[in-house]
């Protein structure tokens, strides 16, 4: 494998760190830190670049509080400085990491995303249809067990430029040997990278036709269940090299129950949002209804069986936006919900 070096200079200049000011900047502009950093901007950039190109950089503290969503966790906010520099870096390396995954990795890739994933898996089990047999993964506390000599092995087969490897472990090590923060962007990439190996094994070495991943959430596809208990035996021997376990959602199951797979439940002709998910849409609006979460849960029920639900909802809780509602279902073309709600 070509690793790349010499890449100091694409990331340690001004144009990338101002470029990377501008990224992080979209959509927090009313943020005080960030108008006071931006008054004083060439000089704060400036700041930053003479401590990376001498070496005296160094991450500041993180802004920790915890979400529940659903499950509880540690968001470990980097300052906005640290974020600046986490973009310039990443912006040098990402398409190069990138193209060493998989067409079949779907997280935080651009182009892909959830809705690309849940896409894939419904046009492999149009080939099934009711039969046969799914394989679903499940890392335990993927996030927080990442092994960071393992993770640094991925990285040095890629990279071998010392000073960004030097300045990429600034955002995860901390002194336990394991573990990516979440709230780094950085951390987004490495996770993908960190099961990257699983993704050749199962693909080349297993062939397994019909696979999709999303971050530490696997789906494979069989009509033979012997199959799959030897994909998963295979697994779990590459993962114990890779210091990490399987969790409890680890299954194999019925394709004729459907597939549990980023948020919704899928059939090759039927999809659904999670129960889970559809009664937080109705605790949330009523606690908090607004035009932005509105439209995410629109689009996230767009193309499931899910979506004259979601909208029934919605009108019921949060009735000024209906106005929005009936224009997003003419511009997306979902005239039989607008007819069977508004007009029914």
């Amino acid at each position: 494998m070509k690793r790349i070096g010499n890449l100091k200079t694409s990331w340690c200049n001004y144009e990338a760190l101002h470029k990377a000011f501008f990224e992080v900047k979209k959509s927090k502009s009313y943020y005080h830190s960030i108008i006071e950093f931006e008054s004083n901007l060439v000089s704060n950039l400036n700041r930053i670049l003479i401590s990376l190109e001498d070496g005296t950089y160094k991450v500041k503290p993180t802004r920790d509080f915890y979400i529940t969503d659903p499950k509880r966790r540690l968001i470990q906010a980097p300052q906005f400085e640290d974020r600046i520099v986490q973009h310039a870096v990443l912006n040098s390396i990402r398409e190069t990491v990138e193209n060493k995954f998989i067409d079949h990795t779907y997280a935080c890739i651009k182009g892909r995303g959830t809705h690309g994933a849940s896409d894939l898996l419904k046009r492999y089990l149009v080939n099934y249809k009711n039969e046969g047999y799914y394989l679903k993964v499940d890392i335990k506390k993927f996030f927080y067990t990442i092994n960071h000599k393992v993770l640094e092995y991925q990285l040095s087969r890629i990279i071998k430029c010392k000073p960004t490897l030097e300045l990429l472990k600034k955002f995860y090590k901390d002194g336990t040997g394991k573990g990516l923060p979440l709230g780094n962007v950085t951390s987004q990439l490495f996770a993908n990278l960190a099961l990257n190996p699983i993704d050749h094994l199962l693909k080349r070495a297993l062939k397994c036709v019909h696979y999709v991943r999303y971050m530490d959430d696997f789906i494979i596809l069989s009509k033979s269940k012997a199959f799959l208990h030897r994909v998963l035996a295979s697994l779990k021997q590459l993962l114990v090299k890779l210091k990490l376990v399987t969790n409890e959602k680890t299954q194999i199951g019925l394709i004729a129950d459907g597939v549990d797979f980023v948020g919704y439940r899928t059939w090759f002709n039927n999809r659904l949002i999670r129960k889970r998910s559809l009664y937080k849409v109705k605790r949330v609006l009523k606690k908090n209804p607004d035009i932005n979460r509105i439209a995410s849960y629109l689009a996230h029920s767009k193309r499931t069986n899910s979506l004259k639900y979601v909208v029934e909802q919605i009108t019921k809780i949060a009735n000024p936006f209906i106005w929005f509602v009936k224009i997003w279902l003419i511009k997306n073309n979902k005239k039989e919900v607008y007819h069977a709600i508004f007009q029914g």
